[in-house]
């Protein structure tokens, strides 16, 4: 880390990284690890693979897309759900911030509005990957639901939930706060 750098208490690119990829491989794990046990044991190859290319294609939707599928235009909608409160434990969520800036007091999560338009960027690039696994998760339980796995259907059904649907209404929340 250059000299500067360290002199106003702001962490290397790196720093910032590993400090976001916690809650992200943490809340992956939890959520992944039984999807990949469910399918290992219970769900056929072809179709697999034909669910896998189906929950990608969200990948090609457009920004005007996901507009349209927002939940809605305004902030409280987001809090009255508790939005908010699942933001503080995710990837440059409340918490990363707070101990990024415990360790590095000049550390700023967003400075100008270079930053601002890329977390714009990335709020959308965000919301395509959980969109894509929300249409993953929910078509697995879908199909293992109709083969009499209901313990597993449910289970995937509330994983969903937490690592897909929140987070898609965390990147709308985020985009409506920006966009105030």
């Amino acid at each position: 880390m250059p000299a500067s750098n360290f002199k106003r208490g702001v962490p290397s690119a790196a720093v910032v990284a590993c400090y976001n990829a916690v809650p992200s491989v943490l809340w992956s794990g939890l959520a992944l690890g039984p999807l990949v046990v469910c399918c290992y044991r219970y769900v056929e190859r072809p179709c697999l693979w034909g669910l896998v290319a189906l929950s990608l294609s969200a990948y090609a939707w457009p920004a005007a897309w996901l507009r349209r599928l927002q939940l809605a235009r305004n902030v409280q909608v987001y809090q009255r759900l508790g939005v908010p409160r699942v933001g503080c434990v995710t990837q440059q969520g409340a918490l990363v911030n707070k101990l990024l800036r415990r360790r590095y007091p000049g550390y700023r999560a967003l400075v100008g509005r270079q930053a601002v338009a890329r977390l714009l960027s990335t709020t959308y690039q965000q919301e395509r990957f959980h969109w894509a696994g929300l249409v993953f998760f929910l078509a697995i339980s879908l199909y293992v639901g109709t083969a009499g796995r209901l313990g597993w259907a449910l289970g995937l059904a509330l994983l969903n939930v937490g690592y897909n649907l929140y987070p898609i209404w965390l990147q709308q929340y985020l985009r409506v706060r920006l966009g105030r």
